[in-house]
C-alpha cells in the first residue's frame, strides 16, 4: 500500500475513533469537572464537558506516532521535529485542561505557549527560507526565530479567540488541515500529508458532535491544541522550494480567526479595557446581530475560510482553475445569504447600509453590545425573525401589515 493509501487509513481511522470516544470522554469530563458552565457568553443552560480538545489530542497523537514510526526510518532529521510536535502539544493540552479546570490567568497560558514555542525553535522546527510563489527563494537567517515563535503562539490563539459558536473554531481548523492535506498531496510531500490526515479526521469526528448536537466543546486544551498541531504541521510540512505553499494555504485559511484577532485588539484597546477581556463583539456574535442564527453564522464564517483557502489553492496548486472557480462558486452562496438577510432587515430595522457593513467587519462598536449576554441576542434575533414572517404572511393574506417598531442597531 502506498504513503497516500495509509494517510487515508489514517484519516478515517481517526475520524472514526474521535467519533467513538467522544461521548465516553465527555461522560468522564463530567465527572471530574471539565465543563463549560452556563454564562452570558454561552447559549447553553447546562453544563457541557470541555474534553472535545482531548479525544482530538489522542487520535491526533496516535497518527504523530505512525507518522513517527515510519520516519524514524527513513528521515532521524524529521523524527526529532515529531517528537518535538507530539511533545509541544501535550504540553500545550494539559495546559488547556488545566485552564478549563481553574481559568488560569491570561499571562500565564501566554508564557507557557511562547515557552512551547521557543523549544519548538530550538528542536529546529522554525521557517529557514521563504518563497512566495513562483520568485525567488529567501533565507531568513535569524529572523527565522521570532516569526516562527510568532506563527506558532498566534495560530494558538487565534483558533482560542474564535472559538465562541458550535462548530466554529473545529470547522475552521478542519478546512484548513483539508487544504494542507490536499497541498501535501499535489506536492508529492508524504511528510506533509501524513502528519495532517490525524488532524483532519480527529477534526471532523468531533464536528459529528458539536456542530449537529452541541453536546461537547473544544474547551481551550481542543482549540490551543489545534491551533498548535497545525501551525507546527505546516513548518514541519515546509521544504525546500514548496515551503511557502503549505504555508500560505494554512494563512489565507486563517484569514477569518486573524481579522477577529486584529479588530478585537483594536476594540479593546479603544475601550480601554484588556485585550484578554472577554465581550460580545466577535465576528460571530456581530453576524447574529446582523439577524444571523448561529447555525448560519457558522456555515458563513466557513464559507469565508474556504474561499481564502481556495483561492490560496488555486494559485499554488496544478488545475488551479478549478479551486478558483470552486471558491467564488462558495463567495456567491455566502453572498446570497447576507443579502437575502439585508433584504429582511431593512423590513424590521431602521439602518444604513455602509453602517451594517462597517459593524460587520469590526469597523464600527455597537453602543449595546458589551450589555447583552449571548443568549440575548439570539432571542432578539428569533423575534425580528418572527416578525418579519408575520409581515410576509400579512402581506400574502392582503392585509396591511402593523407597522413594525423600528429599532437602531446595537
Amino acid at each position: 500500500m502506498d504513503l497516500i493509501s495509509w494517510s487515508l487509513v489514517i484519516l478515517g481511522s481517526a475520524a472514526a475513533l474521535s467519533w467513538l470516544l467522544m461521548k465516553p470522554v465527555a461522560r468522564l469530563g463530567m465527572r471530574v469537572g471539565l465543563v463549560d458552565l452556563p454564562s452570558s457568553r454561552r447559549t447553553r443552560t447546562r453544563p457541557i464537558p470541555t474534553t472535545g480538545g482531548i479525544v482530538i489530542f489522542l487520535t491526533t497523537a496516535a497518527s504523530l506516532i505512525f507518522a513517527l514510526r515510519f520516519f524514524s526510518y527513513v528521515a532521524p532529521n524529521i523524527a526529532v521535529k515529531l517528537t518535538a510536535l507530539l511533545a509541544g502539544g501535550t504540553v500545550i493540552v494539559v495546559l488547556g485542561m488545566i485552564d478549563d479546570r481553574i481559568n488560569l490567568k491570561p499571562g500565564v497560558k501566554l508564557l507557557v505557549q511562547v515557552a512551547v514555542a521557543v523549544a519548538m525553535v530550538a528542536s529546529g522546527v522554525a521557517f529557514e527560507q521563504v518563497r512566495f510563489f513562483y520568485g525567488p527563494t529567501f533565507q531568513l537567517g535569524w529572523l527565522s526565530y521570532p516569526i516562527t515563535i510568532f506563527w506558532i503562539v498566534g495560530f494558538m490563539n487565534a483558533l482560542n479567540l474564535i472559538d465562541g459558536l458550535d462548530g466554529l473554531a473545529g470547522g475552521i481548523a478542519a478546512i484548513a488541515a483539508s487544504a494542507l492535506f490536499l497541498v501535501g498531496i499535489m506536492n508529492d510531500n508524504p511528510l506533509l500529508y501524513m502528519m495532517i490526515a490525524g488532524i483532519f479526521g480527529s477534526g471532523v469526528g468531533f464536528l459529528l458532535h458539536n456542530f449537529r448536537k452541541g453536546n461537547v466543546y473544544l474547551g481551550d486544551a481542543g482549540s490551543m491544541g489545534l491551533g498548535f498541531f497545525l501551525a507546527g504541521g505546516a513548518v514541519i510540512g515546509a521544504r525546500s522550494d514548496l515551503a511557502s505553499n503549505a504555508v500560505l494555504v494554512a494563512v489565507a485559511c486563517m484569514v477569518v480567526p486573524a481579522v477577529d484577532v486584529m479588530t478585537t485588539i483594536v476594540r479593546r484597546a479603544r475601550s480601554n479595557g484588556g485585550v484578554m477581556t472577554p465581550d460580545q463583539s466577535h465576528t460571530h456574535h456581530r453576524l447574529i446581530r446582523f439577524g444571523l442564527n448561529p447555525r448560519a453564522a457558522v456555515i458563513v464564517l466557513w464559507g469565508v475560510t474556504v474561499f481564502f483557502g481556495w483561492q490560496m489553492l488555486g494559485l499554488v496548486a496544478p488545475y488551479g482553475l478549478v479551486y478558483l472557480l470552486g471558491s467564488y462558486i462558495v463567495l456567491f452562496g455566502v453572498a446570497n445569504v447576507l443579502i437575502e438577510q439585508r433584504r429582511k432587515n431593512l423590513k424590521t430595522v431602521q439602518s444604513d447600509l455602509k453602517e451594517e457593513m462597517s459593524y460587520l467587519i469590526g469597523l464600527r462598536a455597537a453602543d449595546e453590545e458589551e450589555s447583552l449576554s449571548l443568549r440575548e441576542i439570539i432571542v432578539a434575533q428569533i423575534r425580528r425573525e418572527a416578525l418579519y414572517h408575520k409581515m410576509v404572511k400579512d402581506e400574502a393574506a392582503g392585509r396591511t401589515p402593523e407597522a413594525a417598531t423600528p429599532v437602531e442597531r446595537e
